[in-house]
């Protein structure tokens, strides 16, 4: 079903839709700098976690639910926080020069990799966290040594392995490494870039969703985790990126401009059945499933901002969560 979200209105939950449950979190600069807020979708209710003169924006929900990681310049640069899910215990992780991207949660919940600038070049850190906030240690470990790039890590679903992408070889390829940084292992061999835009899991780890410039423009890419069997599932001349696992490992979620703008896409993980999720005059960008995969949120530009929205998986029932006419993204679920 193909659904034009241009007249797409603010409008209550649904809870025969399953629309009364779950939580998301956002970035949005509505109040004139970037700032954390909460979201419970049964009753629409949002609420502002955090409140500084800096920047607070790239909030990750830790697999429990119970925490968020988000960076901040409220200290002058970037650098790594985290938080309990209602907003209090804001606890500062890293002290370094450089900026810290790329927050990624272990699956286990005690360990965050991420990437920092703090050695003159972009290099992979994990800092332990524990179970608690504030956490009863904060060790951090430097993974990758490398002079080139080394940077946005990936855990894999059974918290063994971390990918990332590097330029140590000349462009910027795949790699994976254990979790303490050792046996670097290259996965895609190829003259242009892969995975610079987004690599990402499968939910059960055999397969790796990525994006490679390798066939002269952006097309998304599938493999299997080590390495092997890669293939061209969008092959459109039009640019084709940020791919997204369902919940259930059975379809992507991707964005195109084949249309002319930039808009949400549904396919099978074997490249079949694309479906357009999205359509008319605003752009849609970053799509997130549900945690159960019933849903889909995203942004879209409205009103020279972007807005939060909400749909089923198959594109029906669009709803506008935020209407501030701000920028709303960094989107995640949380419990």
């Amino acid at each position: 079903m193909i659904l034009v979200l241009a007249g797409c209105t603010v409008m209550p939950p649904n809870p025969q839709r399953g629309e009364d449950n779950g939580r998301m979190v956002y970035s949005s600069n509505r109040d004139g700098n970037w700032e954390v807020y909460r979201m419970d979708l049964s009753n629409g209710k949002e609420e502002r976690l955090t409140q500084s003169r800096g920047d607070d924006i790239w909030p990750v929900g830790s697999p429990d639910g119970k925490r968020i990681a988000f960076v901040s310049t409220r200290d002058g640069n970037k650098e790594l926080y985290v938080m309990r899910a209602d907003g209090t215990g804001q606890t500062r992780l890293t002290y370094t020069p450089g900026d810290e991207e790329d927050p990624d949660w272990s699956p286990d919940g005690t360990r965050i990799a991420f990437t920092s600038s703090r050695d003159g070049n972009e290099e992979i850190y994990t800092v332990e966290v524990g179970t608690e906030v504030p956490p009863a240690i904060s060790r951090e470990r430097r993974l990758t040594h490398s002079t080139a790039m080394d940077a946005i890590p990936v855990w894999s679903p059974d918290g063994t392995k971390i990918m990332f992408v590097s330029t140590r070889d000349g462009n910027p390829e795949i790699y994976l490494m254990e979790p303490d940084g050792s046996n670097p292992t290259r996965l895609t061999y190829s003259p242009a870039n892969d995975g610079l835009d987004t690599h990402l899991w499968s939910p059960d780890g055999r397969r790796i969703a990525f994006v490679s410039e390798r066939d002269a423009n952006l097309e998304v890419y599938v493999m299997d985790s080590d390495g092997s069997g890669a293939r061209n599932l969008t092959n459109h001349p039009a640019a084709d990126d940020g791919p997204v696992w369902s919940p259930d490992g059975r379809e992507l979620l991707f964005l195109s401009d084949r249309s002319g703008r930039e808009q949400i896409y549904r396919m099978r993980s074997d490249g079949s059945d694309l479906t357009p999720l999205t359509t008319g005059a605003e752009e849609h960008y970053w799509p997130v499933w549900s945690p159960d995969g019933s849903r889909i949120a995203f942004t879209s530009s409205q009103d020279k901002g972007s807005e939060v929205e909400i749909m089923d998986r198959d594109g029906s029932h669009p709803r506008r969560l935020t209407n501030r006419h701000a920028e709303e993204k960094w989107v995640s679920w949380v419990k």
